[in-house]
């Protein structure tokens, strides 16, 4: 047994050299701590983004997302987390990155649910940007989550799939748990191959949720009537929304035009139980309302339209009132496109009730543009055409600016008699000279 004393002093030697050992470690660590300084100062002085305002930082940060956001972790904004300090900070102190979310339906567990939850916490007060993609079949949990944010929606797009659907779809929004009192846009984008198939109800009621909706875009979608649907006698009054889109985005490519008229859906139909007072800009893709319903929502509404861009459906006799009633019920008209789908008889004078009607200045007086598509050869009498011309750029208080007709290669090869004559042509070039824009022609011809 070694004595007391021998112990006592090892263990002194050992104390000492541990305090030792500490003190050279804290040393050790102010150096590395100031080395790291002295680092984070010369990137900074090395790294031009480091030098900039965070303002600026973080402006560049928004564009880098201004593509719909991906929850993936090699993806902005998340990625930005995981660079340096700096830009994790920068991160997540501007809400904007995170004020735009898409969501998957597709059943992801608890961990999905959490980032969602966290992504949108990191939003603050901002209004709500959302991508819905897959079937409106979602997970009750998730459906809670949006139940609590929806109030601050202000932007809706439903990448919808009707096939990713156990059965029809539903909204996801049932009236009595949620609102979307500040939604202004709302999209609905499935594809051609997989179109969406709603009830007519269940977005009129979304439509009376959403007070201040603006603009609806409604692409490649069917609305399926349940036995005993009758129209409303009283249709659905919203006086916010200007803008309107149903069915797909017109092409002007006329093979373009060519295979969208193989497509079809029946948006169209929510016209019949829709009013619409402050409707400034119509686009029609597809045309699945008799002339008496779209006459009638027009002469209900009143809207102050300026833009109107529709298809022209394929019956004839609708052409006649199509510009006898709906014209005269539409004076703000400034911008007119017209668009004719393969299917028409090349020897109907197509034009002529257009021709016949718009020579008159008293309909649609503030018209300022003019555009025909055609997809198909058609007759037009050059000689009438070019006097209505002349009389709406020459007569009355606004003069048109811009007349185009676009028609296809084929019309060329079919119709290449049909051509204006020298009397004609003079006119327009005097038009022409005297400033009004003018193009006929083929569309792959165009500037």
């Amino acid at each position: 047994m070694p004595p007391h004393s021998a112990i006592s002093k090892l263990q002194e030697d050992i104390d000492y050299l541990s305090s030792a050992i500490d003190a050279q470690t804290a040393i050790l660590q102010d150096l590395i701590n100031r080395r790291g300084d002295a680092r984070k100062r010369l990137n900074f002085l090395l790294d031009p983004m480091a030098r900039l305002p965070l303002e600026i930082q973080s402006h560049i940060f928004l564009e880098v997302c201004v593509d719909e956001p991906d929850n993936a972790p090699n993806s902005p904004p998340i990625l930005f987390l995981s660079i340096c300090r700096l830009w994790r900070e920068i991160a997540l102190s501007t809400p904007k990155l995170w004020a735009k979310i898409q969501i998957d339906s597709t059943p992801r567990g608890s961990s999905y649910l959490e980032l969602c939850k966290l992504w949108l916490e990191r939003a603050r007060s901002l209004p709500l940007n959302l991508t819905l993609h897959g079937s409106l079949r979602l997970e009750e949990s998730l459906c809670d989550l949006l139940a609590v944010y929806s109030p601050r929606l202000e932007d809706l797009t439903l990448c919808v799939s009707f096939r990713d659907s156990e059965d029809s779809p539903y909204m996801i929004w049932q009236r009595e748990e949620a609102s979307l009192s500040s939604l202004k846009t709302l999209s609905i984008a499935p594809t051609y191959e997989d179109p969406y198939y709603g009830n007519m109800h269940e977005w009129l009621d979304l439509f009376r949720d959403a007070p201040v909706l603006s603009h609806c875009t409604m692409a490649n979608t069917f609305f399926m009537e349940q036995a005993g649907d009758e129209l409303d006698p009283n249709p659905l009054t919203h006086t916010s929304l200007e803008t309107m889109q149903l069915g797909e985005p017109h092409a002007t490519d006329t093979t373009e035009l060519s295979r969208v008229s193989q497509k079809s859906s029946s948006s169209v139909m929510i016209l019949r139980q829709l009013t619409l007072p402050a409707l400034k800009v119509l686009t029609l893709s597809e045309f699945d309302i008799s002339d008496d319903e779209f006459i009638a929502f027009l002469s209900r509404s009143s809207p102050p339209l300026e833009s109107l861009e529709m298809t022209l459906p394929h019956r004839d006799q609708w052409l006649h009132p199509l510009v006898s009633h709906c014209f005269r019920l539409i004076p703000t008209l400034t911008t007119l496109n017209l668009f004719v789908l393969p299917g028409y008889d090349g020897e109907i004078e197509l034009f002529l009730p257009f021709v016949e009607v718009l020579s008159s200045p008293e309909v649609l007086p503030n018209l300022r543009a003019v555009t025909f598509h055609t997809a198909c050869p058609v007759k037009i009498d050059y000689d009438n055409l070019s006097r209505m011309l002349s009389l709406r750029f020459r007569s009355g208080a606004t003069p048109l600016e811009r007349f185009e007709l676009r028609f296809s290669e084929q019309q060329g090869r079919d119709y290449a008699e049909d051509l204006p004559g020298d009397e004609a042509r003079a006119t327009m070039r005097g038009l022409v000279g005297e400033g009004l824009k003018i193009y006929i022609g083929h569309t792959v011809n165009l500037p």
